[in-house]
């Protein structure tokens, strides 16, 4: 076993060290976590990305090497050290779950190789989780430190996406036991990612734009443009016209309205800061006819969300409807990212594209989608599961807790709907793999589980 962890290893780290070489373009001053960069270090920082990602990708070096360098080699090495670590504490038994475990391996460097807060939260949580479960291998002193370390690893990991609170209760799940002391302590894990987000505020004098806005813009236009109720439809447009006082016909919003992202309704209008993006600096560009300005007063922003509140409380059956919707959107993960081959145009961009043939198809094919990840995950479970009684199988905490996490994480993402974009829901998807491969492993060293239903057959027959 330790030669195949050895061997593990290094392929592990070679599928890193290609993932490392073969993400890099260059090309890393556009996009959130460049807007978020660039405000943070501005004349006029905004918070439209969250407080502590504009203070984290606003510390990142630029000496030497390249900022976007920095965090691409620093998000590889957390991600394949994680995995490293989470591959130690899984009993891979057969060939088969070699595989599939190096084929995992590959699809989270590969994501970890793009330059998103989605990816550096990835590669946060994969290194914190792989921590937490190396941490029961040591020594009572070393165990502590390790498990601290990998809980303050995932709780930084959701203070870039704070509304995601549940997803930092992981370490909870690893308590040797279960008692007051311990519920106070998942509570601070839950409250911790809100409250770093809120400290990094000190760091600057951010000038607060409201990101929510674009959750509002996202619920009210579904609802406007998808019911029938014509009273409804007459107060969303009112609602969406007053963002940036037009006069726009419920037929001129709703003609451009789709489904799967709110900027085919709005956009933002961020002029006054100075961020350096043209995707950002001229919101008009974009054609939106909803635009969200930056220079909104505390009294607009309170109207406007008072309205959004009173709309959801008037029409709670078109707004649950609604929701359904989005979390189908979210279920599916729409958004798909293509063949990065077929854009190729340099014998480096052909090999790129080469190594990312297998993930762009994952993507492509949405094998990673909430929706997928339940159906593989039951498949899994009824094959590798097969002899274990249902009342044994659901006392395998990581199963239980792989199904719970990717509910939580969707429902949650539905809730707070801007897209559909897949890159949303990958994480979750990746710690229901890695759930389901601990709880195999659970089975494989205590074959206990399987005496037990053999003897509760005997005992019926």
């Amino acid at each position: 076993m330790q030669i195949k962890f050895r061997y593990t290893s290094l392929f592990i780290f070679c599928l890193s060290a290609a993932s490392a070489i073969f993400s890099w373009d260059g090309s890393y001053e556009g996009g959130d976590i460049a807007g978020a960069r660039r405000s943070f270090l501005g004349q006029n920082p905004i918070d439209l990305w969250g407080g502590f990602s504009g203070f984290f990708y606003g510390n990142i070096p630029n000496f030497i090497l390249p900022w976007g360098l920095w965090l691409l080699l620093l998000q590889l090495a957390c991600a394949s050290t994680g995995i490293i670590l989470i591959s130690k504490h899984v009993k891979l038994t057969n060939k088969t779950q070699h595989l599939i475990f190096i084929i995992l391996s590959y699809l989270i460097l590969s994501f970890s190789g793009y330059l998103t807060r989605d990816s550096t939260m990835a590669s946060f949580y994969i290194l914190g989780f792989g921590l937490i479960l190396f941490s029961n291998q040591l020594l009572k002193t070393s165990d502590k430190a390790m498990f601290f370390f990998g809980t303050s690893l995932i709780i930084l990991a959701v203070a870039f996406r704070p509304w995601l609170f549940f997803a930092s209760l992981i370490p909870a799940f690893y308590l040797r036991k279960y008692n007051l002391k311990n519920l106070v302590f998942a509570l601070i894990l839950v409250i911790l990612p809100f409250c770093i987000d809120k400290l990094t505020y000190l760091t600057t004098e951010y000038k607060k734009v409201h990101p929510e806005l674009q959750v509002v813009i996202s619920d009210v236009a579904s609802m406007t443009c998808l019911s029938s109720n014509n009273e409804l439809r007459k107060n969303g447009t009112d609602l969406l016209n007053n963002f940036s006082n037009t006069f726009y016909s419920n037929s001129e919003i709703c003609g451009d309205f789709r489904l799967n992202t709110w900027q085919s309704v709005g956009s933002w209008s961020l002029k006054s800061s100075v961020i350096g993006l043209d995707a950002f600096n001229d919101a008009s560009s974009r054609y939106s006819k909803i635009l969200i300005s930056s220079d909104m007063t505390t009294r607009e922003y309170t109207e406007i969300r008072n309205s959004w509140l009173k709309l959801l409380a008037n029409n709670p059956k078109d707004y649950l409807q609604v929701k359904l919707i989005h979390a189908n959107q979210v279920m599916i993960s729409g958004d798909t990212f293509g063949l990065r081959i077929l854009n190729a145009d340099s014998p480096k961009d052909y090999i790129a594209g080469i190594f990312f043939v297998p993930f762009d198809i994952a993507i492509s094919l949405h094998l990673l989608s909430p929706a997928l990840t339940f159906l593989i995950g039951f498949i899994i479970i009824m094959l590798r599961f097969s002899k274990i009684s249902i009342n044994n199988l659901i006392r395998i905490q990581e199963v239980i807790l792989s199904y719970l996490f990717v509910f939580c994480w969707v429902v949650i993402t539905s809730i707070a709907y801007i897209g559909d974009n897949g890159r949303y829901t990958y994480l979750s998807s990746f710690i229901f793999y890695i759930c389901i491969f601990l709880g195999i492993s659970r089975v494989n060293a205590f074959p206990a589980e399987k005496k037990i239903y053999y003897k509760s057959r005997a005992s019926i027959e």
